[in-house]
């Protein structure tokens, strides 16, 4: 049930190509997700951390993986972030991103996993968790999708269903969200809907394929690249 992904620094792959790479299992899990959970460090960012001369901490997050964030919003998915450090800065809500729930100071992201859950009335099963760390092995085996970024310590890659082929905090979280957007048929019909109306515009989406089907399966309406 494991997919990688190799060529973070070569040119990119569309959604569908990638889409069409995977495992029926991998999409069948893909198609199941009805939320996003994310690490913070390493992750939405690049792992760095930039220190001002006053001692306060900078985070640099990527435009596109802000983009799909707000992607999987519209869409009417969860998206959350669980991160081991508390910087405040993610639960001002900065970033260009848009987040229903921050988790942060977490060691125990498992049962941090399974609260926000909880909260949403979700099963695990309908979760994808992107990890980049040791710290995220226990999310990541809770997580029904269990994700590494294509730059994530190499003992992650053993326990991930798919390993993107962006690297985070360059585009790894906006791939995420256009396969699951891609694998609940709704992909091309949101593009479609941006490039109509601004960013913070209702968009008549209609409901996505039934859990477990397949895009292949539902008649393909996402596959723009």
């Amino acid at each position: 049930m494991r997919s990688d992904r190799d060529g973070a620094d070569g040119p990119p792959v569309g959604t569908s190509a990638i889409w069409a790479s995977l495992a029926p299992d991998v999409q069948r899990a893909f198609a199941q997700v009805k939320a996003v959970v994310l690490d913070a460090d390493g992750v939405l960012t690049d792992g760095r951390i930039t220190l001002t001369s006053t001692g306060a901490e900078a985070l640099t997050f990527y435009v596109r993986d802000g983009s799909g964030t707000w992607m999987l919003h519209k869409a009417g998915l969860k998206v959350g972030v669980i991160t081991g450090r508390d910087t405040g800065i993610l639960e001002r809500g900065n970033g260009g991103l848009r987040i229903d729930r921050v988790i942060a100071g977490s060691r125990a992201k498992d049962r941090a996993l399974r609260e926000m859950l909880a909260d949403w009335g979700l099963a695990t099963a309908e979760c994808a968790f992107v990890g980049d760390d040791i710290l995220d092995a226990p999310a990541l085996r809770t997580a029904g999708v269990p994700i590494c970024v294509a730059d994530a310590t190499p003992e992650l890659r053993e326990i991930a269903t798919y390993v993107t082929q962006r690297h985070g905090g360059d585009g790894a979280v906006r791939e995420v969200a256009d396969l699951v957007l891609h694998a609940r048929g709704l992909r091309g019909r949101l593009l479609a809907g941006f490039f109509e109306r601004p960013l913070d515009a209702d968009l008549p989406l209609k409901p996505g394929p039934p859990l477990g089907t397949s895009v292949a399966e539902a008649g393909s309406e996402g596959g723009a690249q």
